[in-house]
């Protein structure tokens, strides 16, 4: 608690004036609570569309705003040509025009963000939010309720104020960088490197097998980012908090219910068995067979955005466990989504989802990449880290396309690019001024 009270500190000194931190604080801190937070973005998402027609010339020549277009037209476009002969045209229509809302509502976070102190006050709104929700785990993962009495998801995981919800460590890759820029802004490197460790073993904890690869991801880019900056890091501490990561999942790996996790996890490593593989990765390779036959039958434009669950029935095999049936025994759908990036926009909008995928991955893993090399600030490295762990290629986490994960998603990249671009001109400006005092 001691490391926390420089950042509230600093939390005393947001003025309520600064009405936009306060609507993405509300939106970050209402995301434990189901759909609650639809109400902010919806919020944001007028605001964002008010900004527009006031400002469409500022707009119209606006890099950052350009730049996030481009980004989320890479997954829009792709939604609107997989309609033609979707399986559910009505839902795919109604889920196309519904993801406008948070590409309005990232306008309006680009648009509002103008400043490196409101960057600044946001980082730490976010990083207290995180800390929070860490602290409330613990609690939950030490005494089997959080600090509000709710009850863990399931023995061998830890969810806090997510509840039945069991997202807690996909949650955490999303805020994970922008937490530990703002506490070692707060609190310095030995913050960090408490902190730090403190994370990743929550991450560990939340049993979110997805999200224990994506911590891998963002570790090789920040190594990449650190070498390419020649940053002095002491070896000393970063052995020291890789020693405490190692140590604290060693011992959280004992954990009775962790333990049947892990079990349950590596049950099919040297087996060559289909069925225990499929059991080892939770029949994810059941539900990729079934998706893989859709792709093959419907490769241009898949079977229709918000189409796989309707289209699951007709391509799965008998006795499926993914098909539910009406009472009558008629099967009426099946998984809601193919749990891994590539096959899931795939399936649902074929080669054009794959197109759009590329083309984001070499937004992100690319040009981005080089940006924030180039920059070297921390705030957007921060937000970079989360947009790493979410996009890497191989991931098998929720769904792009679904409400939640696409709000929280979309919320980063508008958080990372309206950032990035503000630090950037920040920099220009300091140099043009420098330039014309004489300061080389």
């Amino acid at each position: 608690m001691r490391e926390m009270l420089p950042m509230i500190n600093k939390l005393r000194h947001i003025s309520w004036l600064d009405w936009p931190v306060v609507l993405i604080a509300l939106l970050v801190f209402s995301q434990p609570f189901g759909v609650s937070f639809e109400l902010f973005s919806l919020i944001m998402a007028v605001l964002g569309i008010r900004s527009l027609l006031k400002n469409e010339q500022a707009f119209r020549y606006s890099v950052a705003v350009k730049t996030y277009t481009i980004l989320f037209a890479c997954f829009w476009i792709p939604m609107l040509l997989s309609l033609p002969d979707a399986y559910m045209l009505k839902n795919g229509v109604i889920g196309a025009l519904g993801m406008l809302r948070f590409y309005f509502a990232g306008i309006f976070v680009i648009h509002s963000l103008s400043s490196i102190k409101l960057h600044e006050r946001v980082a730490h709104v976010i990083g207290f939010i995180v800390i929070f929700w860490v602290l409330d785990a613990w609690v939950q993962f030490v005494t089997g309720s959080d600090l509000f009495g709710i009850s863990a998801y399931s023995a061998s995981r830890v969810t806090g104020l997510f509840g039945d919800d069991p997202i807690l460590g996909w949650m955490l890759i999303v805020y994970i960088g922008i937490c530990a820029v703002a506490v070692y802004q707060s609190v310095g490197k030995w913050g960090l490197f408490i902190t730090v460790p403190v994370l990743v073993a929550t991450v560990f904890v939340s049993g979110n097998r997805g999200a224990w690869l994506a911590i891998v991801w963002i570790i090789f880019f920040l190594t990449m980012v650190a070498i390419l900056w020649k940053a002095k890091v002491s070896k000393k501490v970063v052995f020291s908090s890789l020693l405490i990561i190692g140590v604290a999942i060693t011992g959280l790996s004992t954990h009775d219910g962790l333990k049947s996790r892990l079990e349950h996890t590596f049950q099919g490593v040297g087996s060559a068995d289909f069925k225990s593989w499929d059991k080892a990765t939770a029949y994810r390779l059941t539900l990729w067979n079934t998706a893989i036959r859709m792709i093959s039958d419907k490769w241009i434009n898949g079977v229709g955005f918000k189409g796989f669950r309707y289209a699951y029935p007709d391509y799965a095999e008998p006795n499926d466990k993914y098909v539910q049936s009406s009472p009558a025994g008629e099967p009426t759908t099946g998984a809601f989504h193919g749990h891994q990036i590539v096959i899931d926009v795939m399936a649902e909008m074929g080669v054009f989802g794959l197109l759009g995928l590329l083309a984001a991955c070499w937004l992100v893993f690319w040009r981005y990449f080089w940006q924030v090399v180039k920059l070297r600030q921390l705030i957007p490295l921060g937000y970079y880290c989360g947009l790493v762990g979410v996009l890497f290629p191989v991931n098998t986490h929720l769904s792009l396309y679904k409400a939640y994960w696409a709000q929280a998603f979309w919320l980063l990249a508008a958080l990372f690019i309206a950032s990035l671009f503000t630090y950037t001109r920040a920099m220009s400006d300091d140099t043009e001024s420098s330039s014309h005092l004489g300061v080389s």
